[in-house]
């Protein structure tokens, strides 16, 4: 029986060749790109879920309070790991804490024993011993128990074994770094794409904690076990389930406040693993928000694919009354049509499902691009053939259940009289059908347009200093204490248009924080944070930041008790001006402001702008030079002649200011991306449907637009017979599609402190864009109708 519906049901395909690829093409497309969107949000969602213990780790935000607002930072000072050890429910605590958190303590360089191989930017992490069993990472090589087992050993990545040693096996062999030398007590599997940390080389707490307390420690503390003001480290906890999570939030905040340190009244709050990747540790969500919207178009693209095969079905109902009417004389049960269409959508599915595989390969390196990711398409992948089940599945149960039913429970007299299915004009539910599609391929197209507008804003926004033709180069630690033969030789040289050593590695993306400054009438109990650059004179006008109040620094040693404040710094002080000579404290030493420069962006554009002091002390180890366009190689040439004569063996590295500007935002431009792309592929499954529909109207008025040519009517009467009634239903789903676009969208801009504006002509353009696309599809089959010769339409009759 079921071979005679297969082989039914390859006579219809093969009868109806013209249906049968469109709805094959349809579904096809359809399923291809809602699987591969589908794969990006399941690698997105699946960060840090490897580690089968994710749902009890959590990490220790730390939320300062200020005077208007808290302060949110994932780092909590080294003490609190102490604290957390004493509550109950805490089965484990690690503490991390990385390179970038205190660049006084050493450099990203790490070499073999003989320096023959050297390699610079490497993430190092500082870690407990535990850390590798915490995480469930896989060790390749080493003893799990002995992982960190003293201050001067190091794990490190299989990849970094093989570049540092030509082999992953390097356990014993020794590495230097921080001008000191580590064994190798163990060799870790490569970190999985999908974690959130992501580290070349761990290195112990404990060497960690002998650096700081050689480098004179932080004020009047010595360890980092008594530094209650640095919140440098990150803090996971491994939780018994059966834990109150804020009973512990509390417990850690009424410890660490009953210190009495006399710092900033904190709280914390425990974020879980699962939740880093897609959630800000200020509980902004915008990330997980725009992972589920491609969720949706994933989703609504299917279902838009779906749609074409329904209607197209549904459509042709009435010309396969007959067969159904036949089948029903001769005893055919309303069971076995049921399964007979069901088969024909089966077997429709299968071919589709074989061309969207083929489709997916193709279409692997692009996406790749897109997405920055590896799609890997491999049967022993669980997660990916748990997406392509379901997906599929869901595609056919929308696209195969209705049609069945319909066709099988059809009364051929009932539709010939009223041309009625169930109780409901087929006509009327192809036409909402229709309107649906438009509607969801109208919001993807604004929704395209106000994202890549917003990137576009972002991108050309006034950052209030020039980011053009401005390069960074990180110096190694030692080579920076030659900074100033370093600037003098590169101001020589006619490509370069000023120099200067920073301690902002990016200035896009500052990094370093402070709590340490006091004023005249600064109220003791109300904390005040504030952002820090150590820059030497040259960095304003390297920059070209706008002094708006007194001077630059002058050089001289006078400057090292001197301080640049922003506006937002004096404000939120509360000073008054002239702010020129105003006495503050900052750290151990009293100094006075000495100028006041124009804000300018130097975090995230989500992010207003915050406090800045720019001070001279310290360590500044990343240069900043800036060329024109066509001095840009031959400035590059002359750095990197001075990176190696005072930096070694180390390897030279550059980043041009705007490229690294613009990383911050890969993701969001990926994104982008991503949407736009699969929004131009929903609106042309769409318009496949409406060149289907077309199609097929035009050959039920076949003799209807004979008949009306033979009275006299014209080309553009016939053209105008046929389209009318879609071109409606577009001008209808855009009207429908208009307040929900703008309120979807208006809410996505929400995230950003800096955005664009939703402009009317979107909607109008958006409008007359659908409008247009759909009389392009519409024209292709009516123009044809309507030329077509009325003689061979009646000749029948």
């Amino acid at each position: 029986m079921l071979k005679n519906y297969f082989k039914t049901s390859w006579r219809n395909l093969k009868a109806n060749k013209f249906y049968s690829i469109l709805n094959i093409g349809g579904l096809a497309v359809g399923l291809a790109t809602g699987f591969m969107l589908l794969l990006w949000v399941q690698n997105e969602l699946s960060y840090d879920k490897y580690n089968h213990l994710y749902k009890n780790i959590y990490q220790v935000n730390s939320h300062i309070t200020l005077e208007e607002k808290s302060l949110v930072w994932q780092g909590s000072p080294a003490p609190l790991s102490i604290m957390a050890k004493q509550i109950p429910g805490v089965i484990s605590v690690l503490r991390l804490v990385s390179d970038d958190e205190n660049p006084t303590l050493s450099d990203k360089v790490l070499s073999n024993i003989d320096l023959t191989k050297v390699f610079d930017n490497n993430n190092i992490l500082y870690a407990d011993s535990n850390f590798i069993s915490f995480f469930n990472y896989k060790l390749l090589h080493g003893n799990l128990n002995a992982f960190l087992p003293n201050a001067h050993s190091v794990a490190l990545t299989q990849s970094t074994a093989k570049k540092l040693f030509g082999t992953d096996d390097a356990v014993g062999k020794i590495v230097r770094f921080d001008k000191n030398s580590f064994t190798v007590s163990a060799v870790l599997q490569d970190f999985p794409h999908n974690s959130s940390l992501q580290y070349d080389a761990i290195f112990p707490v404990d060497y960690y904690a002998q650096q700081f307390t050689a480098h004179g420690g932080n004020h009047g503390w010595k360890t980092i076990d008594e530094d209650v003001n640095d919140y440098s480290f990150r803090t996971f906890l491994l939780i018994n389930p059966n834990a109150s999570i804020p009973g512990i939030e509390t417990k850690l905040t009424h410890l660490f406040n009953a210190t009495d340190n006399g710092q900033a009244a904190t709280t914390f709050q425990l974020q879980n693993l699962g939740d880093l990747h897609l959630t800000g540790i200020d509980g902004d969500n915008s990330a997980l928000k725009m992972v589920r919207i491609m969720l949706l178009v994933a989703i609504l693209i299917l279902i838009i694919a779906s749609i074409n095969y329904v209607n197209l079905s549904t459509a042709r109902a009435l010309v396969r009354s007959k067969e159904v009417s036949i089948k029903k004389i001769i005893g055919a049960k309303r069971r076995q049509l049921f399964l007979q269409f069901i088969t024909e959508t089966v077997l429709t599915f299968g071919f589709a499902v074989f061309i969207a595989i083929v489709l997916i390969t193709l279409l692997k390196p692009l996406y790749d691009r897109i997405t920055g990711e590896q799609l890997v398409l491999s049967l022993s992948n669980f997660s990916m053939l748990k997406v392509l089940f379901f997906a599929f599945l869901g595609t056919i149960l929308i696209s195969g259940i209705y049609p069945a039913l319909l066709l099988s429970s059809f009364n051929p007299l009932g539709a010939i009289r009223d041309k009625s299915i169930l109780g409901i004009k087929a006509s009327s539910f192809r036409k909402s059908l229709v309107v649906l599609q438009f509607v969801i391929s109208f919001i993807l197209l604004v929704s395209t347009i106000v994202m890549g507008k917003q990137m576009a804003y972002i991108i050309n926004k006034d950052l209030g200093y020039d980011k053009n033709y401005v390069f960074m180069v990180s110096f190694p630690k030692e080579a920076a204490k030659s900074a100033d033969a370093i600037e003098n030789e590169l101001q020589l040289q006619k490509s370069i248009l000023n120099v200067s050593f920073s301690s902002a590695a990016d200035i896009t993306n500052v990094t370093e924080i402070s709590g340490d400054i006091i004023w005249d009438g600064k109220t003791d109990d109300v904390p005040f944070i504030v952002w820090r650059v150590q820059a030497d004179k040259n960095f304003i006008p390297t920059m070209k930041y706008q002094l708006i109040a007194g001077t630059n620094f002058t050089g001289t040693s006078s400057d090292d008790n001197k301080y640049i404040l922003n506006e937002t710094a004096v404000k939120a002080m509360g000073l008054k001006p002239p702010y020129v000579g105003t006495k503050i404290g900052y750290g151990k030493a009293d100094g006075e402001i000495v100028g006041v420069i124009k804000d300018f962006n130097f975090k995230s554009l989500k992010d207003p702008i915050a406090p800045l002091l720019i001070r001279t002390s310290g360590l500044k180890n990343t240069l900043y030079v800036r060329t024109t366009g066509a001095g840009a190689q031959a400035s590059i040439k002359a750095v990197e002649q001075q990176y190696k004569k005072y930096a070694n063996n180390a390897p030279f590295f550059y980043n041009f200011l705007d490229k690294t500007f613009e990383s911050h935002y890969q993701s969001q431009q990926r994104a982008g991306t991503l949407f736009t792309t699969f929004a131009a592929i929903a609106i042309f499954i769409s318009c496949l449907g409406l060149f289907g529909l077309a199609t097929y109207t035009a050959q039920v008025k076949t003799k209807e637009i004979g008949i009306r040519k033979v009275l006299g009517a014209s080309v553009g009467s016939v053209v105008q017979l046929i389209s009318k009634d879609f071109l409606k239903l577009v001008i209808v789903a855009t009207v429908i599609a208009t307040p929900l676009a703008y309120w979807a969208m208006n809410k996505w801009l929400q995230d950003f402190a800096y955005r664009t504006s939703i402009s009317w002509w979107i909607f109008a353009a958006c409008g007359f864009a659908m409008l247009l696309i759909a009389i392009v599809t519409l024209s292709t089959q009516t123009v044809k109708a309507a030329l077509a010769n009325p003689v061979k339409s009646l000749r029948t009759e």
